[in-house]
């Protein structure tokens, strides 16, 4: 029996295994202490006790594991799962001092049971001057957010590619590779590199996260909805995604004045983040502006809203950054803000008319079993207004043949009457126009002057967002 109530209860809080925990620890347990190498790739959706998984089977066989992460946050974080569990654990990383680095290595010889969490170019380094013999014998090498090593491999982390060598070198009795998103592709890449091309074990559970309601937002003007998702204090903690450093930054600066915000990326100072990670763990309504650098399996249970401020490029990649919300099981808003004229893959999802849900599920390889859902914005209206469109529209009712430039001259003045489009640029608002005037809302005369297209008037909110 793998389960131990004592010992659930007493390391993790808990009295039970859930069936698919349960299924993951005991293929680990099976495969430990076998001659052959015991391979198994687990694929768990966010939220679902992945951790559980390795942590558990490390605390029952008391053997060496070493933990492979991409990113110091999550080293970070694992770190202080496996102190809070009362399990004994070491963290190996590039910038340690000599002698950090030593006390280190010299607390891992005298405790063999004692996990050991790393990433991959800090064991290249150990390999080259020879030093993967301090490690010992170890029964488990845990590779988590496996899908890194094909998404990022090829780009910017080539490390992920000598995997199999330090698997090699290490010889470990058993390799275990965990992802909460794998579409085939990730799948077939996770078997080729990893596992160098054996089939493992595989478990998979299904990617989908019931209580994420996902939103397509066409935005007139995205900081502008993204100030208004957010207002309502329910909406916090949150967290913003972008697509560069530059756009984190910027975004973080437009919403200062609103909210408790600060950015984060990859091009921070390593205490920068850890001050950055400790802050919005413990912030109740605090926003992050970031990067794909925040995030993958940072523990923050009460994440309320995630905000992508582009069209996601994978699905994969959208999923797991969702999925950085509602970790608590309660409701968690995903919104994607896309432009009119925005593509990308997913564009057909996220703009075509069809369920969000199934759409993201079938990217993924997974077949539902209807094409509707109770959760996203396309299956049941959720009453959202896009920031400036009641205003806009209204101005243009009162004031019909004028001109679009004079429409965004009045309405970006700072004055009482548009008080609520005082924030915007004139340039924004002629963005805005512009997609009113695609969509269909408003009319032009003369390629220059405006009305409302009253057969359009009635339009429903639904069908404006999506």
């Amino acid at each position: 029996m793998i389960e131990n109530k004592e010992l659930l209860k007493k390391h993790f809080g808990i009295s039970y295994l859930r069936p698919y925990q349960e299924l993951a620890v005991s293929h680990i347990l099976e495969c430990s202490g076998r001659e052959e190498r015991g391979r198994v790739l687990c694929s768990l959706p966010t939220g679902s006790g992945k951790s559980l998984c390795f942590m558990y089977p490390i605390l029952l066989m008391r053997k060496r594991a070493l933990l492979i992460y991409p990113l110091l946050s999550l080293m970070n974080d694992q770190a202080k799962r496996f102190k809070e569990a009362g399990i004994p654990c070491f963290v190996l990383r590039g910038g340690m001092s000599k002698e950090e680095k030593e006390n280190c290595l010299s607390g891992i010889r005298e405790n063999r049971e004692a996990a050991v969490i790393t990433n991959p170019e800090m064991l290249l380094a150990m390999d080259r001057r020879n030093e993967l013999k301090e490690l010992g014998k170890t029964e488990l090498v845990v590779i988590d957010e496996a899908h890194t090593a094909i998404t990022w491999g090829k780009s910017f982390r080539e490390s992920y590619l000598s995997l199999p060598y330090l698997i090699e070198r290490i010889n470990p009795s058993s390799v275990l590779a965990f992802t909460a998103t794998m579409d085939r592709e990730i799948e077939e890449g996770i078997i080729s590199v990893i596992f160098s091309g054996e089939k493992p074990r595989i478990i998979r559970q299904s990617t989908d996260r019931e209580n994420i309601f996902y939103h397509s937002v066409c935005s007139l003007g995205k900081i502008h909805d993204a100030v208004k998702i957010l207002t309502p204090p329910e909406a916090r903690p949150a967290v913003i995604f972008c697509r560069s450093r530059a756009k984190a930054e910027e975004t973080a600066k437009l919403l200062s004045h609103r909210f408790t915000v600060h950015y984060y990326h990859a091009g921070l100072e390593r205490d920068e983040k850890l001050m950055l990670e400790k802050w919005f763990h413990s912030s109740p309504d605090g926003v992050l502006a970031a990067t794909s650098a925040y995030g993958m399996g940072v523990d923050k249970k009460d994440i309320r809203t995630v905000i992508h401020l582009s069209l996601p490029s994978s699905a994969a990649d959208f999923l797991q950054e969702a999925g950085r919300g509602g970790r608590d099981g309660k409701r968690m808003d995903s919104y994607v803000l896309r432009s009119s004229d925005e593509k990308s893959s997913l564009s057909g999802i996220f703009s075509g008319g069809c369920c969000i849900r199934t759409g993201l599920l079938r990217e993924m390889g997974e077949e539902t079993e209807t094409d509707g859902c109770l959760s996203c914005s396309v299956c049941v209206s959720d009453g959202y207004v896009r920031a400036g469109e009641k205003e806009i529209l209204s101005y243009i009712t009162r004031h019909p043949l004028i001109s679009k430039k004079s429409t965004a001259a009045v309405l970006s003045q700072k004055n009482i009457f548009h008080k609520r489009l005082s924030e915007w640029t004139e340039r924004e608002i002629l963005d805005a126009l512009e997609t009113l005037i695609k969509e269909g809302m408003i009319r032009t005369l003369f390629g220059r002057y405006m009305i409302i297209q009253r057969q359009r008037k009635q339009r429903t909110v639904s069908n404006s967002i999506t």
